[in-house]
């Protein structure tokens, strides 16, 4: 398993504290990255801070250069617009390309992962054992893969209280990931896949009566503004990677290169950890619900039929299907153990 947790904070004294690589190439290196989220908010911050690390990496010969959320591609084309080069840095949201990323929908299945470093580091162990589960990114992507990480489970953010399974009944939500959309429905509610910045246009317009999502959604997207009631629910993590242009990739130096790839996870899981803390600091107390007991057994009996369907998706992929769900099980147990 990746040692990758101690190589990041071996990389990033390096970035921070030690004299710059000096760069075999003399050539410098503009690097386009596009926000996903407004300037105030922690994955802006954390994204200024590793394009500082990248430029101290290289010596100052590569400069990142940031667009504004959406001015460059929309959230869903960024994959593609990134191996096509209109931007050098991407963020892959997996959930929004149905059917791109088959093996990770195995970490979407509600009630399997409950933290998300866990359900990450169990990632890495799989790909170790089935390198198939690796197998992200094709050729056309023209993309490098720096890093893949699981997500915080998602939680029901609303404008009116929902504080049991019979109050979802009826509603209309906007969800993270498709996975999250079958929860719902079968719960009697109707939904559909958006992503942050559209399910804040939908509940500003009283288009939506809420969102399935995690709370680093909540913070980054400013969600908190444009709902008030949270029912912690812990469903369907998204996955996410982080890609580098394939041609901007090969510009590097193999030590620049190995930087890159030390520094990116730890980037991420402070990130994502940061903004999730964020977003329930000044949350009252009061508007955190927390479903009962029998309400839960419920909800658990509804999800398991997703499981199977995994299942029979991987096996009809050519993938061990029920051998890798029975292995993600027992690793995601090991390790809450510890």
């Amino acid at each position: 398993m990746r040692k990758i947790l101690l190589a990041g904070a071996i990389a990033l004294g390096a970035a921070v504290g030690a004299p710059a690589l000096q760069s075999a190439a003399a050539d410098g290196i503009e690097l386009k990255m596009q926000f996903a989220s407004p300037d105030g908010t922690s994955w802006n911050d954390m994204d200024r801070r590793f394009a500082a690390q990248i430029e101290a990496v290289t010596g100052g010969r590569a400069e990142v250069q940031f667009f504004p959320p959406n001015s460059v591609t929309p959230f869903k084309d960024w994959l593609q617009a990134t191996g096509a080069g209109l931007l050098d840095l991407g963020f892959v949201w997996h959930p929004i390309l149905p059917g791109k990323f088959p093996q990770m929908e195995l970490f979407s299945l509600p009630g399997l992962s409950k933290n998300q470093t866990i359900a990450s580091v169990v990632y890495w162990r799989l790909r170790d054992e089935y390198p198939e589960m690796g197998n992200l990114f094709s050729e056309q992507d023209n993309v490098v893969e720096l890093a893949t990480f699981v997500a915080m489970g998602s939680h029901l953010h609303t404008q009116k209280p929902v504080r049991t399974l019979g109050d979802l009944k009826g509603k209309v939500f906007g969800a993270q990931d498709s996975a999250g959309v079958k929860v719902l429905e079968e719960l009697r509610a109707s939904a559909s896949v958006m992503v942050g910045s559209d399910a804040y246009l939908a509940l500003q317009r009283g288009a939506i009566d809420g969102v399935l999502s995690a709370w680093g959604w909540v913070n980054n997207f400013k969600l908190n503004e444009v709902t008030t009631y949270h029912t912690l629910l812990n469903l369907n993590p998204g996955t996410y990677s982080s890609v580098m242009n394939k041609d901007t990739y090969d510009r590097l130096t193999p030590e620049e290169q190995k930087h890159l790839a030390d520094i990116t996870p730890l980037y991420f899981f402070y990130n994502t950890t940061d903004s999730a803390a964020a977003a329930t600091a000044d949350i009252p107390p009061e508007n955190i619900f927390t479903l009962s007991a029998e309400d839960q057994a419920e909800l658990a009996t509804k999800m398991r039929p997703q499981w199977d369907e995994w299942v029979t998706k991987a096996d009809a992929m050519g993938l061990p299907g029920q051998e890798i769900l029975d292995e993600a099980v027992r690793l995601m147990t090991l390790y809450d153990r510890n």
